[in-house]
């Protein structure tokens, strides 16, 4: 087995083979793309930096494993994607893993991971380098077919845009995986829209759509309203809003939102709106401070 940082012209390679394993269950590994040429362009990121940030493992011309860091210097955090191994999966991971924690204790403060229950290589990985649980998510779907729009119309809700960053920014969670900065610029790409609900002038709440695969499948990222305007209806509006707008200008089939399983008013609401539950997400976090060495029976 031959462990070494991804280079560029591994690119279409790896990125055709995370495809495949990310699509499994039990290999699945959450803010890793949905979209092959998504998940391309990520890793390539992940080449740009002077830091190596993202690791392959190889088994002659076989990719057997992969972990990738998902920076976010600015809050000193990152995300993993990975690791990812289809042999010898406890072995692999902890090679991966060795190379990778090196760039994570210089430069961030908390390593995050997320998966389904059903890749226990990857929970067990968690539970051998004392990960945290710190957030249960159910994802919910709606199809097209199953959603029913209100008759109404909200001439309240208008485009956001570069000029609204003060108001939005004080309405977006500091600790989300996108700061408001990049929630703007992404609203920017194609099929991705970011919508303000106005009072009186005054920005009051946001919702964020991303489609993630054309023609097919969006994400409601996040959707939020200032404290003292939540329970007024606000959020209903922008979502059926967004609702609208994914299945009716942009054609998509199904779009997803996801909550924790601690909000049940939220997820109460959703399902009203003809959201049903199609699995759970675990997220894990540790804290990168120095500890002792594992004790392991890997050689």
């Amino acid at each position: 087995m031959d462990i070494r940082e991804l280079e560029v012209k591994e690119l279409h390679t790896v990125a055709k083979w995370l495809f495949k394993m990310n699509e499994q269950d039990h290999h699945y590994v959450a803010w890793m793309a949905s979209d092959q040429n998504e998940i391309f362009e990520q890793i390539w990121t992940l080449t740009q930096f002077k830091e190596p940030l993202a690791y392959v493992a190889w088994e002659g011309e076989e990719i057997i494993g992969f972990l990738g860091i998902l920076p976010f210097f600015e809050q000193k955090l990152c995300r993993l994607l990975g690791p990812f191994a289809t042999k010898d999966q406890e072995k692999i991971i902890e090679r991966l893993w060795d190379k990778a924690s090196l760039t994570a204790q210089l430069h961030f403060d908390i390593v995050k991971v997320a998966c389904f229950a059903a890749n226990e290589s990857l929970v067990s990985f968690t539970e051998r380098h004392r990960f945290q649980m710190y957030n249960i998510e159910r994802t919910l779907a709606v199809h097209k077919n199953g959603y029913h729009p209100p008759e109404n119309k909200e001439s309240s809700i208008v485009e956001v845009n570069d000029e609204d960053r003060r108001a939005l920014d004080v309405l977006h969670p500091s600790a989300a995986y996108y700061t408001t900065e990049e929630m703007l610029n992404l609203s920017k790409d194609k099929g991705n829209h970011l919508w303000g609900y106005q009072e009186n002038g005054e920005l009051i709440g946001y919702i964020y759509l991303e489609t993630i695969l054309s023609g097919q499948e969006g994400e409601i990222c996040f959707v939020h309203v200032a404290p003292q305007h939540r329970s007024s209806g606000v959020g209903s509006l922008l979502i059926h809003h967004a609702l609208q707008y994914a299945f009716y200008a942009l054609d998509l089939d199904m779009v997803t939102i996801s909550v924790r399983t601690e909000n049940q008013q939220a997820e109460h609401l959703y399902k009203q709106m003809g959201f049903k539950e199609i699995h759970t997400i675990y997220a894990y976090q540790k804290e990168m401070k120095p500890e002792p060495p594992l004790s392991t029976n890997i050689h």
